[in-house]
């Protein structure tokens, strides 16, 4: 009996990451198009493309740091409150960021665009949540390692199916009722759904203790604490400059295209259906074949280093039959390296800390996301290319970090 309400509880984890998931992705196609075109009347037209790219940088860091600044908050709260709450309270105000975003799109107003993706990200912290819910739930650390591999696989087939919804769902010309708008109308239609599904489907995974109140200063003296610790420290930082090196190739696949090969909201829609199945392959097929011959440790080391490679060589090709390809094993990289970091994370903490420091692991992921697109924006000014040289660098300082601490722990 206790084994079938696991499996219910791990299921309405992995719906609730799904949803949640392909919420965020189904935008993926939307902005590069909407803030590059020169026609839209969010900017004047002396506005320079270069000054929009620049732009664009900034505003996509707005959900990141939304992100870092709410999910060390959201998984304190998960870790006194429940699972349960701290979920449906950060689904809510991604509804309501949802909405503002939509309606601030059609409206043309920026300054207003930059509030409701802030607020979405502020609350769309709950992919922290999610981990610890399964860490609860995961009996060993085999199983664990295995049940953050299907997480990683669900983002992958969210990847694909929202952005494709969100190129297809964004074209005038698939539909006169489409506009650029419209997916983050569909996704605040989603995200009712994963709210009304956690209030009455989600079982709570931990143990809630009542006399112990959420206090928000204490949750800034506990990351502080967590970050006490050395390798808890390098360990991030590996994290850090992994994932900086990923948010270059995913925020700027799309500016490259649209600028190299005149990619439109639909064609980048099917790029991301390709970059999810690639996702997916490296999660599920790759990860169980490699799991069964080698350590998890082994694995993510070299996926450090394949991943950093890949990202330079990014910088050279000039025909998107070379790009693609290329794209394509990096994302594979990494969808397998991705909860591999997780897992090596979760180790480092006792259970009744995993929403903790899961919540600053996603804070980190978060920081890594709004700093690579303001970078990214920055040196694009010289060449397109300078991004995906810059994301090389970061991912080979990470190799380095890394097999610095493990030196010293030899």
């Amino acid at each position: 009996m206790a084994s079938q309400k696991s499996k219910i509880s791990l299921f309405s984890v992995f719906f609730t990451f799904f949803i949640d998931n392909l919420c965020w992705s189904i935008v993926f196609p939307l902005f590069a198009p909407y803030f590059l075109d020169p026609e839209n009347i969010l900017f004047s037209k002396e506005v320079s493309g270069a000054t929009r790219t620049t732009i664009l940088g900034f505003f996509l860091t707005a959900f990141s740091l939304g992100q870092f600044l709410g999910a060390p908050i959201l998984g304190e709260y998960a870790d006194r409150s429940g699972r349960k709450k701290a979920l449906a309270l950060s689904v809510f105000f991604t509804l309501i960021g949802l909405g503002i975003t939509a309606w601030s799109m059609g409206a043309h107003i920026l300054w207003l665009l930059f509030t409701g993706r802030l607020i979405t990200g502020l609350f769309a912290s709950n992919m922290s949540v999610c981990l610890a819910a399964v860490s609860d739930l995961s009996e060993t650390e085999k199983a664990k390692v295995k049940h953050f591999g299907y997480l990683s696989v669900l983002a992958g087939l969210s990847f694909v199916l929202g952005a494709f919804l969100g190129g297809q769902l964004s074209d005038p010309k698939v539909h006169p009722l489409f506009t650029p708008n419209f997916p983050l109308y569909v996704a605040a239609i989603l995200t009712v759904f994963n709210l009304l599904f956690i209030c009455f489907g989600f079982r709570e995974t931990s143990t809630v203790d009542l006399s112990r109140k959420f206090n928000l200063w204490e949750s800034f003296c506990n990351i502080k604490k967590v970050l006490q610790t050395e390798k808890i420290r390098r360990i991030y930082c590996v994290y850090f400059l992994f994932l900086f090196s990923w948010t270059i190739l995913f925020q700027f696949t799309p500016v490259l295209v649209v600028y190299s090969f005149e990619f439109t909201s639909s064609d980048i829609g099917d790029l991301a259906l390709y970059m999810g199945l690639c996702w997916a392959i490296g999660a599920a097929y790759l990860s169980k074949m490699l799991l069964n011959r080698f350590s998890s440790v082994h694995i993510l080391e070299g996926c450090l280093c394949l991943f950093a490679l890949l990202s330079l060589s990014l910088v050279f090709p000039k025909h998107i039959f070379v790009v693609l390809p290329i794209v394509g094993f990096c994302v594979m990289i990494g969808g397998l390296a991705w909860p591999l970091c997780n897992n090596l994370i979760s180790n480092l903490a006792p259970q009744q800390f995993q929403g903790k420091i899961l919540g600053m692991s996603q804070s980190v992921q978060s920081l890594a996301m709004t700093l690579a697109p303001i970078a990214g924006g920055m040196v694009s000014q010289g060449s397109i290319r300078f991004p995906f040289l810059m994301g090389s660098v970061s991912g080979l300082a990470a190799v380095v970090v890394y097999f610095s601490l493990k030196a010293r722990k030899g």
